[in-house]
């Protein structure tokens, strides 16, 4: 019963984790290049002042979830539970890794510009930070399709 909690709570937060990236890859990373530097940076920043306050407690949840299903899989589970659990968590990290490491320096730098004082390459800044999120997009699908296939083939 406690392994099945705890399953659906790591569930519910990997979903909304991995809503956002869902939702670049359905449109947004298209919408973003095709936006004027202006609107570009202006929405950014918005987005990024967003993220910074809400986005903590959202990947913490999630990473706290992930650890403790991976311990409750290795204690009570099968394998299934225990692999799909593991490959879960290490996509998690790969994922907070590549924002750290990638976007979220990237961010600091865009913070920096207004809509009417910016880089001549904003556009490489754009560019990379989209690269760098595709592969985090990539990473959280496998964490949260390993999650689901655990829940429902173990």
């Amino acid at each position: 019963m406690l392994f099945d909690l705890v399953c659906f709570l790591t569930l519910l937060f990997y979903a909304l984790t991995v809503s956002q990236p869902l939702f670049y890859w359905i449109a947004f990373t298209a919408t973003s290049r095709k936006l004027s530097a202006p609107a570009y940076i202006e929405m950014r920043n918005h987005i990024d002042n967003q993220m910074q306050k809400r986005g903590p407690a959202m990947y913490y949840g999630t990473l706290a979830a992930c650890v403790v299903l991976v311990v409750l899989a290795f204690m009570q589970a099968g394998a299934i539970p225990q692999i799909t659990s593991l490959i879960a968590l290490l996509a998690l990290i790969t994922d907070i890794t590549l924002m750290m490491k990638g976007n979220v320096p990237i961010n600091a730098v865009i913070q920096k510009w207004t809509p009417g004082s910016y880089p001549a390459d904003w556009q490489d800044y754009r560019d990379r930070w989209l690269n760098i999120f595709g592969y985090r997009q990539i990473a959280l699908c496998i964490g949260f399709t390993s999650l689901l296939a655990g829940a429902v083939f173990r």
